[in-house]
């Protein structure tokens, strides 16, 4: 008998040591731990109108094709109908929806058109239709930050009612969280491609009127006096346009699209798509890899996930009108720097005026031309 308990220990030791590695592994592979249920085929209507039912705080659906038909018996208008009560207990409806393929201006205006939307919108949902460059394939639903269905079924009467479709319904809030950070970074119709992401009221804040940057990022010579040192403008454009991002979203870890930040770096709209992505791909690499400052994930051709690496000790603070993409493309590099100089040595409750050229390029592993050129009018 005490030979078999000894056996089912060392059983037991081993597989632990096997199995929580391997857990361990997949958490930093990026796996989240969650409850998931097969909603394929005609299961799936059932299980959505239940969530839908039941939503509490919120409804995101990222939708290739959505069709309600004429009358509140059709299909579709049923689950229409469920976000129609949903907005009256007071939950928040997103709706995304794709319009590439499907005739681009005519499906456009048959969306803005459709009695079943004017009735959501009417009362307070939100409809985004997806830049008709880019395809929206998604067939998703996210409610309460929570719950996430993902799968093939799009909102048919064929998809609902005839086809054999594969869903999964999945409880996970931090799958639910980076579901809707993607959705943030959909080229929406009508939108200049270039200008800065659309961003969610909930998840989107405004600046504060100043923003803290590292003390090291000015006097470590690794940081911005390497950058003005070699001339990575783009770069430090590009790092400052990231802190900004951080401080609105309220997250270390973000997603962005590489052609609007390539819009907000200024660089020339004669440019294709293809070369913008390439310039601010490059300067992302830069950041992390020569730099330290930045994790960078690219999730596909068009998107990046960004995550700001912790730079420790003190702090200087700098007005938020110093990170808005306009007033960094206007001015000159050394100009920028020396502006954060100063702002640097307020903060001691100091002015740049009461030290020499040779005592600023020594605080600062910075030349005399940086300075002179950075004050200048």
């Amino acid at each position: 008998m005490k030979n078999k308990i000894n056996s089912t220990v060392v059983f037991l030791i081993l597989l632990c040591l096997v199995v929580f590695p391997l857990k361990a592994q997949a958490v930093e592979a990026g796996f989240y731990p969650a409850q998931v249920k097969d909603i394929s085929d005609r299961a799936y209507e059932r299980a959505v109108i239940g969530l839908l039912d039941n939503a509490k705080e919120s409804i995101t659906i990222s939708m290739f094709i959505l069709r309600p038909g004429e009358n509140d018996k059709h299909t579709i208008n049923r689950l229409m109908k469920d976000l129609e009560e949903a907005l009256g207990r007071g939950v928040a409806v997103r709706i995304y929806l794709n319009t590439k393929g499907w005739g681009g201006d005519p499906l456009a205006a048959e969306i803005r058109q459709g009695k079943a939307f004017d009735v959501l919108r009417a009362k307070g949902a939100q409809i985004y239709l997806a830049h008709s460059r880019y395809m929206l394939h998604d067939k998703m639903i996210i409610v309460d930050s929570r719950f996430v269905v993902i799968g093939s079924t799009n909102w048919s009467i064929s998809a609902l009612t005839d086809n054999f479709e594969s869903a999964v319904l999945i409880d996970c809030p931090k799958l639910a969280e980076e579901r809707l950070k993607r959705m943030e970074t959909i080229h929406l119709y009508g939108e200049d491609l270039r200008s800065p992401p659309q961003i969610s009221v909930k998840e989107m804040s405004s600046l504060p009127d100043m923003i803290k940057l590292p003390r090291a990022l000015m006097n470590n010579e690794r940081y911005f006096p390497e950058m003005i040192r070699v001339r990575a403008n783009r770069a430090m454009d590009l790092y400052l346009l990231l802190i900004a991002e951080s401080y609105r979203r309220k997250l270390k870890k973000f997603s962005i699209s590489l052609e609007k930040t390539a819009g907000e770096l200024g660089l020339p709209k004669s440019w294709d798509a293809t070369a913008l992505r390439r310039q601010v791909i490059k300067s992302l690499r830069k950041l992390k890899n020569t730099y330290g400052l930045i994790n960078v994930q690219f999730k596909h051709s068009r998107a990046a996930e960004i995550e700001l690496v912790n730079v420790t000790g003190e702090t200087f603070s700098v007005k938020n009108s110093f990170f808005e993409a306009s007033f960094l493309t206007a001015n000159r590099q050394n100009k920028k720097f020396i502006l954060l100089v100063k702002a640097y040595l307020k903060d001691e409750g100091k002015d740049i005026a009461d030290f020499s050229y040779s005592e600023l390029g020594r605080m600062f592993n910075i030349d005399r031309t940086t300075i002179s050129e950075g004050l200048q009018k």
